[in-house]
């Protein structure tokens, strides 16, 4: 039985994403969340009794939904039989071996005395090293801010709509600053997104110029700045999430001021962040891409000269990972680059704590095959970041966990992995970052040292699980936090 339920299983939950495991949910997930979600997408809109929720978005892809059903009702009910049967009760958890040490040893935890009206949501924070600035976007402002070296407030920069990612272009007199505007927060299919730039005088706190770059995106999340195409203009990458489609995307500047040819690399939703450099030594600039929803996978796009791009597969992961972020960073200083990747959204059919959410390694084995090597699990881990903190010669890593599990381990919310060097980490949490709840991180020698800083931005609201007492700390905690690297501790 559970045989034929399995190849049935496979043959049809394999049409869109890589084949789950029964053993990633427990086994009411399965039945009462998951399935009822997926039954939609392959025409089952009933079953027995019970009617399958569909969305209606008006801005749904065509034909999204199919008109007929693509598998017999017996079908359907042998997938089901084989999840409910076959699925834990539920999930074991992962030992956190070393477990996360509660300490101030590496930073010195700055914040701003600007309070918002309103509870803080912090959408992207960028550090400005060159003029000792710091920008923020909360949700509910509907502007970025601008901090100074003193952590003051100076400029608020009416935007309208939520900021997703910040990027700088310094010249001599003024900062460019590349925006990019998700256009709506929640889950949507909606092409109000864009992309401007702002061309921003520190020294005058004004704004010489705002043009709008590109329109009509899908909740477009990052946008990174590079010649693509090797003709000496600078083109840009977008990665537009979208919800039930999306793209990643790159415009071609033409030569024209302002004026770009867009060309699609990959059309899934969920594209969510990139890396872009030579990773194939051929001289060209390639891209490495991580896509999040049905497509959970991270892709190399590689460069063939003239603006054309060939796509393989570096991995993927099961449609339960939740992957969040992902970077390239030398780990084993082989020269060649290696994934940091992290595995922790947990707000859409199944918001159980998940064993394999967490921080990890996979190496190169210099022809860009990938192996897993390290794995901490940090329930809801949203975003990881590299760099030698502690200039030993080793990356350290800085990870902030979103959907933590606040009431039992408020120390996954934000932690310090220590390298001591063969891929052995040492885990912090700074005592001052457990007084908010971070979305988003930047990664700078701000103070200009030679030791890099962290910046956490704080998103308060709208989290299950957390303790009323925990929620009120945060909307009552700043904005951000800046964690200032201690040099010789």
């Amino acid at each position: 039985m559970h045989h034929e339920g399995r190849a049935i299983s496979v043959q049809y939950c394999s049409t869109c994403h890589l084949f789950p495991e029964p053993e990633i949910l427990p086994k009411e997930v399965w039945t009462s969340s998951v399935l009822p979600a997926m039954g939609p997408k392959m025409g089952i809109f009933r079953h027995e009794v019970s009617p399958y929720p569909t969305e209606r978005d008006s801005h749904l892809p065509e034909n999204y939904y199919p008109r007929e059903s693509q598998l017999s009702r017996s079908e359907w009910q042998q997938i089901i039989n084989y999840y409910s049967e076959t699925a834990p009760e539920e999930l074991t958890p992962s030992e956190r071996d070393p477990a996360i040490q509660v300490d101030s040893l590496f930073f010195n935890a700055i914040v701003t005395d600007y309070l918002p009206d309103s509870p803080p949501k912090v959408s992207a924070v960028r550090f400005d090293s060159v003029n000792r600035l710091i920008y923020t976007a909360d949700i509910n402002e509907r502007s970025l801010l601008v901090f100074d070296e003193k952590l003051s407030l100076v400029n608020k920069l009416p935007i309208g709509y939520p900021i997703s990612d910040i990027r700088l272009q310094h010249d001599s007199e003024n900062t460019g600053l590349m925006i990019t505007l998700m256009g709506q927060l929640l889950p949507t299919d909606a092409t109000s997104g864009s992309v401007r730039k702002i061309s921003y005088d520190p020294d005058e706190n004004e704004v010489h110029s705002d043009i709008l770059i590109w329109d009509e995106i899908s909740r477009p999340v990052e946008s990174k700045i590079a010649d693509l195409n090797q003709n000496g203009l600078k083109d840009l990458l977008i990665s537009e999430f979208g919800h039930r489609a999306g793209s990643l995307f790159w415009l071609e500047n033409t030569g024209n001021e302002f004026e770009y040819e867009k060309h699609v690399l990959i059309d899934t939703p969920g594209c969510i962040n990139s890396e872009i450099g030579d990773f194939t030594g051929n001289g060209l600039k390639d891209i490495a891409a991580l896509c999040t929803q049905e497509d959970q996978a991270i892709y190399l796009f590689k460069n063939e000269g003239e603006g054309n791009f060939q796509r393989e597969t570096l991995l993927q992961f099961h449609i339960a990972a939740g992957s969040s972020s992902f970077q390239l960073h030398d780990f084993n200083n082989n020269g060649f680059p290696d994934i940091l990747y992290t595995s922790g959204d947990n707000a859409d059919y199944s918001t159980v704590f998940k064993p394999y959410h967490g921080v990890y390694i996979f190496l190169n084995d210099g022809n860009n095959n990938f192996e897993e090597e390290w794995f901490y699990p940090v329930h809801g881990a949203f975003n990881a970041q590299a760099a030698d903190f502690t200039q030993n010669g080793e990356p350290d890593i800085a990870v902030i966990g979103f959907y933590a599990d606040f009431e039992n381990k408020p120390e996954e919310g934000f932690a310090f992995f220590k390298n001591e060097g063969g891929l052995n980490f040492t885990p912090y949490h700074h005592p001052e970052a457990s007084k908010g709840r971070w979305i988003t991180m930047d990664v700078a020698d701000w103070t200009g040292n030679g030791f890099d800083d962290i910046l956490l931005g704080n998103f308060s609201d709208g989290f299950f699980g957390a303790a009323d007492s925990t929620q009120e700390v945060w909307r009552n905690s700043p904005q951000f936090l800046l964690l200032e690297n201690k040099p010789g501790r």
